[in-house]
């Protein structure tokens, strides 16, 4: 899709811009749901053929009952460690994503730009995956820093126009300062 073949449909300028600012809106938001089980995927992965050749070494080096439950606990407490730096992981991954495709719906011109301006301490995410502390630090960019973000077009369809559209004091018309400045009477 280009502006171009937008424009030979008909749509304006400020229409083929909202158009281009919801398509990216949606890419980016399935880029970062493509990231965000990509790594899950891979932590899996790395947790599983992890977990798999410990068992094998374990089946392995299992002589005698003892040492075998001492392995056994061992074992067991890695796994639960490697399980929550999984977690962490996985958590850090969504915050990430999410932060991006915040950033991204806030039209900035240079998303890496803006990120660096983040303080991502301040930036947390709920249960239910809304952020907290990112839309204060992004007004404040838009304040301070306004040349970091694209300028929204205003919607000017719901203006309303205040005094006398065509200019005159209301009880007049052009004609009668025509009149005048011809020199003939007004009617």
């Amino acid at each position: 899709m280009k502006r171009d073949e937008l424009r030979e449909m008909g749509l304006t300028d400020e229409q083929v811009t909202k158009v281009f600012g919801m398509h990216s809106a949606e890419v980016n938001d399935l880029h970062s749901q493509i990231n965000t089980i990509t790594g899950e995927r891979d932590q899996y992965k790395d947790e599983l053929n992890t977990n798999a050749q410990k068992l094998k070494d374990l089946q392995k080096d299992a002589k005698d009952n003892e040492e075998l439950q001492g392995q056994l606990k061992d074992l067991r407490k890695e796994f639960d460690d490697s399980q929550k730096a999984s977690q962490d992981k996985i958590a850090s991954l969504k915050l990430n994503s999410a932060v991006d495709l915040a950033i991204a719906g806030s039209h900035a011109r240079n998303g890496k730009a803006v990120r660096a301006l983040i303080d991502m301490d301040k930036v947390k995410m709920g249960d239910d995956g809304t952020l907290t502390g990112l839309d204060d630090q992004l007004t404040g960019l838009k304040d301070s820093d306004s040349y970091l973000f694209e300028e929204q077009p205003k919607n000017t369809s719901d203006s309303t126009i205040i005094g006398n559209p065509s200019g005159g004091d209301g009880g007049s018309d052009n004609r009668d300062a025509f009149r005048q400045a011809l020199g003939l009477k007004n009617k």
